[in-house]
């Protein structure tokens, strides 16, 4: 029966991409909603599904979205990430473990990074997805609610999370950036996250390709005073370089 029950859930999520507690409710009105919560928790165990606040995604769908959203940010500014992404890597001590923001120059950089053993943790599903298409390194995919917009794990479960781990190195991006604004991005959520992994990290590098200068977003997660390393393309301002050396900034 419980098997029976798993297999119905499991192919009306397949089959539309995601599912609400109520709709699951209506499909099987006999089993109760702890129940409902129990066999969802189980499906995420086997990696069919993913839950979130008010179901659960289809780990299918969820990949799907990953191709469709990153396509147009990964086509943009191709050559000025992919240099970033070079830069970096070559900053990473893989001694400790590694934290990779959602964004897609963090993608990119992502991609570069070796076959071998060593821990990257991460609240971006498309982070984590490209990374176990490696065999050798340990993937930890932060718990939480998943923002539909940016495929991110972000809330107080991200949160708590945050607090019980260790993080030796932080890859960090960001929507925004300006002298007197500092780093910034558009959720509060997100913002909350970044904020919280900056605070734990023992390196912070930020990422920063020359379209996010003089960007201004609502919500600021970070200053200059918390990056240990600004990493930047060769179209970054000079004049905003010069001022970032001058105030004892590491440009690379």
């Amino acid at each position: 029966m419980k098997n029976s029950r798993l297999e119905q859930i499991k192919e009306y999520i397949e089959k539309h991409g995601k599912a609400t507690y109520d709709e699951l409710q209506e499909l099987l009105p006999d089993v109760s909603n702890m129940t409902i919560r129990r066999d969802l928790s189980m499906l995420e165990e086997e990696n069919v599904v993913i839950r979130v606040r008010n179901g659960a995604y289809s780990v299918a769908e969820i990949g799907k979205k990953t191709e469709e959203q990153f396509v147009q940010r990964f086509s943009y500014n191709v050559s000025e990430k992919k240099e970033i992404a070079e830069k970096t890597a070559k900053l990473i001590d893989f001694g400790g473990c590694i934290f990779i923001d959602s964004g897609s120059t963090t993608l990119y950089f992502a991609r570069m990074l070796p076959d071998d053993k060593y821990c990257v943790i991460s609240n971006s599903l498309n982070v984590a997805t490209e990374l176990l298409r490696k065999h050798s390194p340990e993937v930890v995919l932060l718990g939480g609610d998943v923002s539909r917009n940016n495929l991110v794990t972000i809330g107080s479960s991200t949160m708590r999370f945050l607090e019980e781990i260790n993080i030796e190195t932080a890859i960090m991006s960001t929507t925004g950036f300006s002298l007197e604004g500092g780093f910034s991005c558009g959720a509060q959520q997100e913002s909350a996250i970044k904020s919280a992994v900056i605070a734990k990290a023992k390196k912070v590098i930020m990422l920063l390709d020359s379209s996010k200068v003089n960007k201004n977003m609502p919500y600021i997660f970070t200053d200059l005073n918390h990056i240990d390393y600004l990493v930047v393309d060769k179209n970054f301002p000079k004049k905003i370089k010069e001022e970032l050396e001058s105030r004892n900034i590491k440009v690379i």
